[in-house]
């Protein structure tokens, strides 16, 4: 194979590097890469193979921020990241890009990957959910690694030299096979990460608002637009339902201040309070369900064994909270 183009915009050094690699008739070193490419209507189809590489988000694809991308393993291990999401890839797994999502690409030793691009705008997905940075295929999802092998035999046969005929006809039937894949792996992968999203929506409201006594199960579905049901079944199969969680960032904060050598004067009224519980009966419940102890007790322990501190609250990025 003949290396064409680099698929990186940007990477500068693979363009230098790449008829260096491929004549040698070795694997791509690291920086080097060596790739061919063919446009197939408003598809365009990429064989690339190279060497260890870390991209950062910016440099990572160079496409369009309206164009879909699957990536399919043919060989080796990749690794896409992102603010809220990582996973590694390897030998028949397969991803899709969504949109402008800044994912960085890695790769510690040589790969060979095939990628497909398609505007998002295509009317076959109209309906794609936009709200993951991109969704998994793994080895045992049989249409796009069967996808994945068709491009890749496409790309052997030289498809500049189909004539123009055959080439439409090789455009339609591609077509229809990306659409109904890209569709099939968005939609599976894109309903489980919408229920993330929409877990991580209720624990930063409960991080943000558990002062407010009266929030509960039903006023967090009804910040985020969902019937108490719908909330329920966000949660299901996790340890702990809305109401526990609610608790438990109240409990926490609660354990916290009575350990804060600065509020060692305030009432337990006022740590209550403070910390969204109705009454202090309900707080020493909750404190004594947690720690064995009392508030009281709790607070005189820590006087004891210097354990008082200054006061390091919770936030909305820790286990209990975003668990």
């Amino acid at each position: 194979m003949t290396p064409n183009r680099t698929l990186h915009r940007h990477r500068g050094m693979a363009a230098r590097h790449a008829h260096t690699a491929a004549v040698a008739g070795r694997a791509p070193e690291r920086g080097q890469a060596r790739s061919r490419t063919a446009r197939f209507g408003e598809l365009q189809v990429t064989y690339l193979e190279h060497g260890p590489v870390q991209l950062e988000a910016e440099r990572a694809w160079g496409v369009d921020p309206d164009t879909l991308r699957l990536v399919v393993v043919v060989d080796g291990e990749i690794t896409l990241r992102h603010s809220e999401a990582a996973a590694t890839l390897s030998t028949r797994d397969s991803a899709l890009i969504l949109g402008t999502s800044p994912v960085t690409y890695a790769s510690d030793a040589p790969a060979r990957i095939v990628l497909c691009d398609m505007p998002a705008d295509h009317g076959g997905l109209a309906a794609l959910p936009r709200s993951a940075p991109f969704v998994v295929g793994r080895a045992d999802a049989a249409v796009p690694c069967a996808l994945g092998a068709f491009l890749l035999d496409l790309l052997r046969q030289d498809a500049e030299r189909l004539a123009p005929l055959a080439r439409a006809q090789v455009a339609d039937v591609l077509r229809t096979l990306a659409t109904s894949t890209i569709m099939a792996l968005a939609v599976a992968g894109c309903s489980g990460w919408e229920l993330r999203r929409q877990r991580l929506a209720a624990l930063r409201h409960i991080a943000a608002r558990y002062t407010d006594p009266d929030l509960s199960s039903a006023s967090v579905a009804e910040h985020l637009g969902l019937s108490r049901r719908s909330l329920q079944r966000l949660f299901e199969g996790e340890e702990r339902t809305v109401a526990q969680r609610i608790q438990e960032v109240r409990t926490q904060h609660a354990i916290t201040r009575l350990r804060d050598a600065r509020l060692a004067a305030a009432s337990l009224a006022e740590i209550a309070t403070l910390s969204g519980f109705g009454s202090t009966v309900a707080m020493r419940r909750a404190v004594q369900d947690a720690t064995g102890l009392t508030p009281s007790d709790l607070r005189r322990e820590a006087a004891a064994n210097g354990t008082l501190t200054d006061g390091d609250y919770p936030t909305d990025s820790e286990p209990f909270v975003a668990g």
